[in-house]
């Protein structure tokens, strides 16, 4: 039987604490007294969301060995998140998933995190303490940004101890269902052995793409024996391309999970991204447009952002072209019509 943790305090915890206090208390003192604390965790790992959070901590209820999450113990960080949820006048807690990490940018995406942080709380701040950053919303009210600010503020130890075991917990579930990346030891963190995982087994849904770029993942996915209509199809595309002047770069460019790109294409500073469909029926162009959903037009448009980065490409244009064939009885192509997308 495990042997329940029992929470101790030492003279430092006490005076860390008071150490912590004066800058809230200069502020309460100017006539501030509802202060928020608002920090942030898992801005640099290589998957999984951000996490921000906002605490307005209880001044009639002081809660010692606070301290920047990242010094504590994992025991300590989780007896002392309960402790922030139950004696805290206000807390929010906010996940901004890898999607809207990958559209905007991990800084925007935490900062949005902070902003809805602070206005999701229960009771409004009369001014909110931030961990190194400037916020830009009319709606929030008085800010100061604090340098290295979970070392010096209580209110922000406690947010960022909030924000830290909301994620930690969250890698921890994710770990269930991607067991061979080990997420419950490293986080998502660039680890040697999370290094060691992505190259055995590709990307997960939770890994930020944007973020491994320097690894140079993705393959070749079918071999060029390969038989098919699609293959067929791809290949007549390619050279309609390449009699254009286009040069092929790469035919189907795979990457777990976004799946693959048909056909990369450059010419001069153009490069071009096609989708490749066959089709005998009649409204084939239709076809090839209905096939071609938002959620495949992301996946694809991420990839092959990726894929430029990753090698390096030097282009000023990128289109995403949609190649719908129209194929004869013998499955031969007949026709292609490209539409952008």
């Amino acid at each position: 039987m495990a042997r329940k943790y029992k929470f101790r305090l030492s003279d430092r915890d006490y005076d860390r604490f008071t150490q912590m206090s004066e800058l809230e208390n200069s502020y309460r003192v100017e006539g501030y007294d509802l202060i928020a604390g608002v920090d942030e965790a898992g801005r640099g790992p290589l998957a999984g969301p951000v996490f921000a959070a906002a605490c307005i901590l209880n001044p009639h209820k002081p809660i010692y060995g606070l301290n920047d999450s990242k010094k504590l113990t994992v025991k300590r960080r989780d007896y002392l998140f309960d402790v922030i949820k139950e004696q805290a006048l206000a807390y929010q807690i906010i996940s901004i998933p890898v999607e809207e990490i990958e559209n905007s940018n991990i800084l925007a995406a935490t900062k949005k995190g902070m902003i809805e942080a602070v206005l999701g709380l229960e009771l409004r701040p009369d001014l909110v303490l931030i961990d190194a950053e400037r916020l830009q919303s009319e709606d929030l009210p008085a800010q100061r940004s604090i340098k290295q600010g979970d070392a010096v503020s209580n209110s922000i130890a406690a947010a960022s101890i909030l924000a830290k075991v909301s994620r930690d917990r969250f890698m921890q579930a994710m770990a269930e269902i991607y067991p061979e990346y080990k997420f419950e030891k490293h986080k998502g963190y660039a680890t040697a052995d999370h290094y060691t995982a992505i190259e055995q087994n590709g990307v997960c849904p939770l890994h930020r793409l944007s973020f491994l770029h320097k690894l140079k993942l993705g393959e070749t996915r079918f071999p060029d024996n390969t038989t098919g209509i699609g293959k067929v199809a791809e290949s007549q595309v390619a050279q309609n391309l390449s009699n254009q002047g286009y040069h092929l770069l790469e035919q189907n460019y795979w990457l777990r999970p976004f799946g693959e790109i048909d056909l990369i294409l450059q010419k001069k500073d153009r490069l071009l991204i096609v989708e490749v469909k066959a089709s005998q029926d009649k409204e084939y162009i239709d076809s090839g447009i209905r096939a071609l959903d938002p959620k495949k037009q992301y996946r694809i448009k991420k990839l092959a952002e990726y894929y430029a980065v990753s090698r390096n490409l030097d282009f000023e244009e990128i289109i995403f072209l949609l190649a719908a064939c129209k194929l004869n009885q013998n499955n031969q192509v007949e026709k292609i019509k490209y539409n952008e997308f």
